[in-house]
């Protein structure tokens, strides 16, 4: 090959090579030290389209996990205050009964009466004050609707249930004007409160059966979330056995040919002796 001073094509070769292979170890180094395989849309658009879904359902399903959470929580304050309700129709119940005895006096009927009156006011008590984010549970019939994922167009990711008005002069127990102050009384009272008894009990069926269903749906939307993180890591995460693998080549193959850099002056060496 005849020897050139304005243009060596060896020592560009070799310069486009370190060129490629300074830029390649750099790739290399930035993946391994983001740890993600794609950091920019140039590496990877496609696995970066698919990588960037996968993270939005899992943020969405993650919000839809916290939002049956706390619907799970407003169903647990919920069951409390129909269990102290329960309570309170059994002692009503109790009360009737024994108002109903004709071995009591009118005298003894009206004191039991007077705390008969005071369970009363109690449960319009519970049904005002057991409240979620400002809003009563118990007072005034009231429907809700929980977003526990993102498919909105299906509508099977939204749990919607209604909370009965369990205030003692409320339509649904309507026992506000009971009163035990007469045999008579204290008997129709008996029988309306067998009647508000399996009413608060249907409702905290009501209540468990979609307790139940939330927590399933939080075990579900757990494992939902740990596939979906795996699958974005597989596509977005860099392999670092791999790159490192890599890496070491690119920084092999730099330094082999800036060694050969050296051997690349051969032609200006040449040049030189034809000028002595």
């Amino acid at each position: 090959m005849p020897a050139r001073i304005n243009h060596n094509p060896h020592l560009n070769q070799v310069h486009r090579n370190l060129t490629l292979h300074y830029a390649e170890a750099a790739k290399h180094i930035e993946h391994l030290s983001s740890g993600s395989r794609i950091d920019r849309a140039s590496d990877d658009p496609a696995s970066l389209y698919m990588a960037d879904a996968f993270r939005a359902e899992v943020r969405a399903v993650a919000e839809g996990n916290r939002n049956a959470q706390q619907g799970i929580v407003l169903l647990q304050m919920a069951d409390g205050a129909l269990g102290q309700l329960t309570e309170i129709v059994q002692r009503m119940q109790t009360l009737a009964v024994q108002a109903a005895n004709g071995l009591f006096t009118d005298e003894q009927r009206g004191s039991l009466d007077v705390e008969f009156e005071g369970l009363k006011s109690e449960m319009n008590r519970i049904a005002t004050a057991i409240t979620y984010n400002n809003t009563p549970l118990l007072e005034g019939a009231r429907e809700f609707a929980i977003e526990i994922g993102p498919s909105i167009a299906s509508g099977n990711d939204v749990v919607q249930f209604n909370l009965n008005d369990m205030s003692a002069q409320g339509a649904h127990l309507n026992i506000g004007s009971l009163t035990i102050d007469t045999i008579k009384n204290a008997r129709e009272s008996l029988a309306q409160l067998q009647r508000v008894e399996k009413q608060v009990e249907e409702e905290r069926n009501k209540v468990a059966a979609l307790h139940n269903r939330l927590e399933m749906n939080s075990t579900t939307s757990a494992s939902i979330l740990e596939k979906l993180s795996e699958a974005e890591s597989n596509v977005r995460d860099v392999d670092v056995a791999r790159a490192m693998a890599d890496l070491t080549r690119s920084q092999i193959l730099s330094q082999a040919a800036a060694s050969l850099a050296v051997e690349s002056d051969t032609d200006i060496d040449q040049v030189l002796a034809l000028l002595r």
